[in-house]
């Protein structure tokens, strides 16, 4: 009796990108993001596709089955050719038959914290002296060749201008979180798990079966009254990014703050420190 050779294994193509990786290892596609690893066997796929204006970012498409789509992972890619070639590949050994009920195959394992701690140190590192790089060059430089009043102003303006990012910039980053969250977010209720001294902490489930912890706003509006139950929208295709329920009002007043405190402080700290080193380059 002749034996049917099995599939071949994939090739050893791999994708790295600033908010994970995918590569591909036997017969199965293997994707990293937000602390959780995920196999995909081939067999599980639909398809595989290049999306975004750069032609960078890979989605893996799961059959879904009675009609209803399967989920889709996709990772942003820093090469546009590695990602092409890394889904034509898919593609290429998607089975013929059209096999339904993909989501069981997906295998997840979920990946330490620390490993995700270890990975965001560095960045955090760089960052910070990249910005004092910067911050004692330019005040060498005015204190050299500007005006007398502009190492002043540099020196000080970095107190309003950290203190106007402190405000702006996660209220720009809650506004965005929440309007990508208006278009594809997916609501479920989140049980209160534990307190850090005023900090409490609620725990949902995501629809690959993955446990989310979310820190909660002192004002997310609970569910039926509970303390112990609010509402949460997370993003499908970034489970990470999370926000509880709201109220209306909270939001506007919240938004009133920002920019009737925050953005005036953020514009006098950018005048007394970028905009001292702008003139003195461009005079």
């Amino acid at each position: 009796m002749t034996r049917s050779p099995e599939p071949s294994a994939l090739p050893s193509l791999t994708l790295r990108g600033s908010d994970g990786r995918i590569w591909l290892q036997g017969r199965a596609v293997l994707l990293e993001r937000d602390g959780v690893r995920r196999r995909i066997p081939v067999a599980a796929i639909a398809e595989a596709r290049v999306t975004g204006a750069s032609r960078r970012t890979v989605e893996i498409v799961v059959r879904g089955s009675d009609g209803v789509p399967g989920p889709v992972f996709g990772i942003e890619g820093r090469d546009a050719t590695a990602a092409g070639r890394l889904v034509v590949t898919v593609n290429q050994a998607l089975p013929g038959e059209a096999l339904l009920g993909g989501v069981e195959l997906v295998e997840v394992l979920p990946l330490g914290s620390a490993a995700g701690a270890k990975r965001a140190d560095p960045r955090a590192r760089a960052v910070l002296l990249a910005f004092l790089a910067v911050y004692v060059a330019g005040l060498v430089v005015l204190a050299l060749a500007g005006e007398a009043a502009q190492p002043l102003l540099w020196g000080l303006g970095v107190m309003p201008l950290a203190a106007g990012l402190l405000v702006v910039v996660p209220a720009v980053g809650a506004v965005r979180d929440r309007w990508i969250l208006r278009g594809r977010g997916v609501t479920v209720v989140a049980m209160f798990d534990r307190a850090h001294g005023k900090k409490r902490f609620f725990r949902f489930t995501d629809e690959e079966g993955v446990s989310r912890e979310i820190l909660a706003d002192y004002a997310a509006v609970r569910l039926d009254g509970d303390p112990q139950r609010i509402e949460v929208t997370y993003d499908p295709l970034r489970p990470t990014r999370a926000v509880a329920l709201m109220p209306t009002p909270v939001l506007v007043l919240r938004a009133l703050g920002v920019v009737i405190f925050g953005l005036p402080v953020l514009l006098i700290g950018l005048y007394m420190v970028p905009y001292q080193l702008v003139t003195l380059l461009t005079s």
